[in-house]
């Protein structure tokens, strides 16, 4: 994960290469990497592809998914990488996948960040800000704690936003008091509003919506979430008064976690949504871990790097002298002269030690 893009281009400058064989991530993706600035974003559908257009044209960024056909996005680094005039361009996996071993594969194979899908614009912008300019810049740039992304690793965890959309205000203040207490609840009185505030930041983690719904009903709000790639992560608990089989299945196929009957029952309401909360969080873990493994490896090869080119060879210089004082002990001039160098050296050393220690001291 060394690899870092040219420091004097910016976004507006570089090419970027998005390669997935899903049509509509691709466009969502892309269209999110020209909001914020690229200069171009090539596409192609499937690692092949991707490798048939880094024939033709030099990129500055490549963005993958992990799981495509005829080569994989782990493939397609490997290839990267192997190839001298690509081997130090920017690499970003993307990746439904949430295993550590996935994600050790790919640090070992070389890539610069990696990205759990589905991710929004926001966490975008942060992996892409850390992969090109590197860890130390990015964070140096990012915003205050309190404006941070919920993915951010935090010791306790933040408390999940909730959405109740309902055309009735009064539904809306029962199932509001009952959750209230233990999450932060929001509320939409229509569907459209629904949509409007599940695409903007903060987005809320689970929806707690009515399938009888006037111009837009529960399950088109539904329908609608789960096919947009940056909404298509949160999750839907259907409210309904509605008991027939076959609409609870509607809802099931449309994506939604669970149904709760109304009238509400309020430690119904809130077992089922302790239930889904728990998953979410779970995943928002798992989500952290990635990233701490990608942050462990980074601060490995700090290390590695600096002893390897910083403190090994003052160490050397150290033995050299003293080899010198070993082979002339009673030239005062030879004396001198290591002494200046034993004690410029110890100096260096002593900065690069208190310079690794801090490293080992970063959250």
């Amino acid at each position: 994960m060394e690899s870092v893009a040219n420091p004097k281009k910016t976004y507006p400058q570089m090419t970027v290469l998005l390669a997935d064989s899903s049509d509509i991530v691709r466009d969502t993706v892309a269209n999110m990497l020209l909001d914020l600035g690229f200069a171009q974003v090539l596409q192609a559908s499937n690692g092949e592809h991707a490798l048939g257009i880094l024939s033709q044209q030099k990129v500055d960024f490549i963005i993958a998914e992990w799981d495509m056909p005829k080569v994989s996005g782990l493939e397609l680094l490997q290839k990267v990488r192997a190839d001298k005039r690509n081997s130090s361009t920017v690499f970003m996996m993307m990746s439904v996948v949430i295993e550590q071993a996935a994600v050790v594969q790919a640090i070992k194979a070389g890539v610069s960040e990696y990205v759990v899908k589905p991710f929004s614009t926001k966490i975008l912008r942060e992996r892409v800000q850390r992969a090109i300019e590197g860890p130390q810049k990015a964070s140096a740039g990012a915003k205050k704690p309190s404006d941070a992304s919920t993915e951010t690793a935090t010791s306790e965890p933040q408390q999940l936003r909730i959405l109740v959309v309902d055309d009735v205000v009064d539904n809306i203040q029962v199932i509001s008091e009952i959750l209230r207490k233990d999450y932060k609840v929001g509320a939409a009185t229509s569907g459209e509003k629904a949509l409007k505030i599940c695409a903007a930041e903060p987005q809320p983690d689970l929806l707690l919506l009515d399938v009888m719904m006037p111009e837009m009903n529960g399950f088109e709000v539904c329908k609608r979430l789960k096919a947009n790639p940056l909404t298509q992560h949160i999750s839907v608990i259907f409210l309904t008064a509605l008991d027939q089989t076959e609409d609870m299945v509607r809802g099931f196929e449309l994506g939604a976690l669970d149904y709760i009957t109304k009238p509400v029952n309020p430690p119904v309401v809130k077992a089922r949504v302790k239930t889904h909360a728990a998953l979410i969080q779970s995943v928002k873990q798992m989500r952290q871990q990635i990233d701490t493994l990608q942050e462990n490896y980074r601060l490995k090869q700090q290390v590695s790097r600096m002893l390897q080119q910083q403190v090994l060879p003052q160490l050397s210089t150290m033995q050299q002298s003293l080899q010198q004082l070993d082979q002339a002990p009673s030239d005062s001039n030879n004396v001198q002269q290591q002494s200046t160098t034993l004690r410029s050296s110890c100096s260096y050393l002593g900065q690069q030690l208190e310079d690794l220690l801090a490293l080992t001291k970063q959250d």
